[in-house]
């Protein structure tokens, strides 16, 4: 791949992504790991699942349920550190575009379930801050302790989505644990 200039490639990265994640959370991580093989001038980075560019601006477990009908684990994606697809996507700016995006998403998702989004501007500033902390660490208990306050429905465990668990019950027809979520492991190379 052109965005690699070492001989060998670098080895893949294997890393868990939180479903309610940004894939531009990843990114300092990710850029670490490839930094010695990457060439000067590196430009925005972007992701690829079998030849298309994941929009940036949807959490990574939906991007993971949209395209994996028959769930691959881990998910075998490209990173790309060059060619940014901008006549597709809309750059991101950084954390505060991930940060501004997700905001707005969750004020629309409160006006589509309940016809406005009061709720959700009348969050505390403790509030904000605090839901924002548990999606850009992946904390899905922080993230669901807040969220209730915004008495969107229901959270019970019919409502939550599920992956199934990694390791040795992998494959197997042993149920997952009531409430339990994992987060996506992705395979970047």
């Amino acid at each position: 791949d052109a965005d690699v200039t070492a001989l060998p490639p670098p080895p893949p990265f294997l890393t868990l992504g939180p479903r309610v994640g940004y894939f531009p959370l990843l990114v300092s991580t990710i850029k670490a790991h490839f930094s010695s093989s990457l060439p000067p001038g590196v430009d925005t980075v972007w992701f690829e699942y079998k030849g298309l560019p994941l929009k940036w601006y949807i959490p990574i477990g939906v991007l993971f349920d949209l395209l994996c009908a028959d769930p691959e684990r881990p998910w075998n994606l490209t990173v790309h550190f060059r060619g940014y697809p901008a006549d597709i996507l809309s750059p991101c700016e950084g954390e505060d575009s991930v940060k501004w995006n997700y905001n707005n998403s969750l004020k629309e998702a409160a006006f589509i379930i309940t016809g406005n989004s009061k709720n959700v501007m009348n969050m505390s500033q403790a509030d904000q801050l605090a839901m924002w902390e548990s999606v850009r660490k992946g904390d899905l208990n922080s993230y669901m302790n807040i969220s209730t306050k915004l008495k969107l429905g229901p959270f019970e465990e019919d409502f939550l989505v599920r992956t199934s668990s990694l390791g040795s019950r992998q494959g197997s027809d042993e149920p997952e644990s009531p409430g339990s979520v994992k987060p996506c492991m992705l395979f970047c190379h």
